[in-house]
């Protein structure tokens, strides 16, 4: 594991970058040092300001002012959220400029070290030479897109997570996920010789669309979960385990990279466990449930299920395989459980921790984790039965494939045709995972089910009629996507009517599974049927419920539906 998660790490600092603007109008490319030098000259110093010389040095320029100090960082901030939706600007590179400024002020050098629990945590994971680069003081721009990616994770987790005590709003969180992010076959989106593409939470989100794989480390819907939990300052890890026996089959379907080891026993990915009061409770994000508690009430915590082997074998369902963890597998568990924690490089820059403290109100965002802090307590919580705490090589790898491997950039970007900046659906779209829910819905309904609809950019100063229309294929799948978000906005706004309305058209509308190569926006309908049976679920009427839960679905979220059918047969068995 660890001679692993070491050479996707320096396979990311060594690599010449690609210059490739992926469909979410993200610049994936290393960032340009001359770029950025070039850009801090012609912003030019503002007055009174401090800088360095050639050495390093502070010079002896007064400091700026606390308002020209806010403003620098404010515009910096405002830039990078607005980079989204403004694809093809220089947003990224102008807030980089505006970072460097802002910190280039004397910051005492001694900010910019790691702590020594956390220095000694990240050696032991990804080698002695791994420090450096996360104790930069220098801003790129693959800082600012960690930190768009933190700002529009903390906007959804406050506005969905609420108020009340942790578990309730964790509970929300998870439960808006399920609803929101489908999960789609492993492989769906392919990525060429290397195989299917691993993407971020920032992209899963935007389409919509997650791939979780049975025991393996293809947890896309959990790494959103582990992030919207960071954001309510509340660690959240994947648990795992080995059998006792050698021959199990369940074991992570990763390629192994060059030069790496894979692992002489295999470990099982099972599930996230959350950290709230010093218990681990559990949330199975591939089969989207919470874990019942005993007999069936709340959820479970990992004590739970090491205690009462009935919460486990609820799992199960005749006629299907069995669940991937049972009390016995994790008792005797040879490497017993473990842990693996987001290894997404940002969250460790100790920079990220000083801009974190300089943010507040609408731009509050949590940036900076500290990993031994994190191991701690899940050493606390989890006592003798802990194994190891170890980096998640997921989060590192897709860092360093979007910045330095070409044919993954353009998987992403195949996977994500639809939210092409000339396309008025990732407008929308960003608009509604940001809460904006008036303008987004407004948005969706001008161009759904559209003829002739103009492409979005690249028309200025063309007259209405030489104006390039959407060909008739992409607004097809415009009209799907439309009616599918406009279903989750509605759902998401509390008005079922419009929201079942919004995906029984998805239902009706999207070609069945033909076996053959089809649009990406099929596959909405099992999204579709699952939020159906939750609406008739909310409105009591548990028949149409099951008949909904039911309907043919591919992925693991499928086996959850038909435990979730199950639950309301064993509640009434009449229906």
């Amino acid at each position: 594991m660890n001679r692993r998660l070491r050479i996707w790490f320096w396979s990311g600092l060594g690599v010449a970058g690609f210059s490739l603007a992926a469909a979410t109008g993200c610049d994936y490319s290393v960032p340009d040092n001359d770029i950025v030098q070039k850009g801090r000259t012609f912003l030019g110093p503002i007055p009174g300001s401090r800088g360095r010389d050639r050495d390093g040095a502070v010079s002896s320029i007064s400091a700026r002012t606390a308002e020209e100090r806010k403003a620098i960082l404010d515009s910096s901030i405002s830039l990078i959220e607005r980079a989204s939706i403004k694809p093809g600007g220089d947003n990224y590179k102008l807030a980089v400029n505006k970072l460097n400024q802002y910190f280039d002020e004397g910051t005492p050098e001694k900010l910019y070290q790691l702590d020594a629990p956390a220095r000694d945590y990240l050696v032991a994971q990804l080698g002695s030479s791994a420090v450096p680069p996360f104790q930069s003081r220098e801003w790129n721009d693959r800082d600012t897109r960690h930190i768009e990616d933190c700002m529009m994770y903390s906007k959804i987790a406050a506005r969905v997570a609420g108020s009340g005590d942790d578990l309730a709003r964790v509970r929300r969180l998870f439960d808006w996920i399920i609803r929101q992010v489908q999960l789609v076959p492993a492989g769906s989106f392919g990525g060429g010789r290397r195989g299917p593409a691993f993407a971020r939470p920032y992209d899963v989100l935007m389409r919509g669309m997650a791939t979780e794989s049975e025991g393996s480390a293809w947890a896309e819907r959990a790494w959103i979960f582990m992030a919207f939990c960071r954001q309510l300052d509340i660690d959240a890890g994947l648990l795992t385990f080995t059998r006792a026996t050698g021959g199990d089959t369940v074991v992570s379907r990763e390629e192994p990279q060059p030069g790496s080891i894979r692992p002489q026993k295999p470990r099982i990915v099972w599930l996230v466990a959350v950290l709230i009061d010093d218990r681990a409770y559990l949330f199975d994000t591939r089969l989207g449930l919470e874990v019942p508690g005993p007999e069936g009430r709340g959820i479970s915590t990992l004590d739970d299920v090491l205690t009462d082997p009935t919460i486990l074998e609820r799992m199960n369902i005749p006629g299907l395989a069995p669940y991937v963890a049972s009390r016995a597998t994790l008792l005797n568990s040879p490497t017993k459980i473990g842990v693996l924690i987001d290894s997404s490089p940002g969250y460790f820059a100790p920079k990220m921790r000083l801009l974190q403290r300089e943010l507040s109100g609408k731009y509050r965002t949590v940036l900076f984790s500290d990993p031994a802090v994190q191991r701690d307590h899940f050493a606390r919580v989890l006592g003798p039965r802990l194994g190891s705490v170890s980096l998640w090589e997921i989060p590192l790898q897709v860092q360093v494939r979007l910045f330095n491997d070409a044919e993954f950039v353009q998987a992403i970007q195949y996977s994500l045709f639809w939210f092409r900046p000339e396309y008025p659906l990732i407008y929308a779209r960003v608009k509604q995972l940001r809460g904006e829910m008036p303008e987004a819905i407004s948005e969706y309904v001008a161009f759904r089910k559209g003829e002739n609809v103009p492409l979005a950019i690249h028309q200025k100063g063309v007259s209405k009629e030489k104006q390039q229309t959407i060909p008739k294929d992409v607004q097809a799948g415009l009209d799907v996507y439309a009616s599918y978000y406009l279903g989750l906005a509605h759902l998401e706004n509390n008005n079922l009517d419009r929201a079942a309305e919004m995906f029984r058209q998805v239902v009706s509308s999207v070609p069945p599974p033909s076996g053959k190569r089809q649009p990406y926006y099929y596959m909405f309908q099992w999204g579709a049927n699952a939020n159906l049976a939750r609406i008739e679920e909310a409105r009591r009427n548990p028949g149409a419920a099951i008949d909904y839960y039911s309907q043919p679905d591919p992925t693991p979220q499928g086996v959850g539906n038909h435990l979730r059918a199950r639950e309301l047969i064993w509640i009434d068995p009449t229906h």
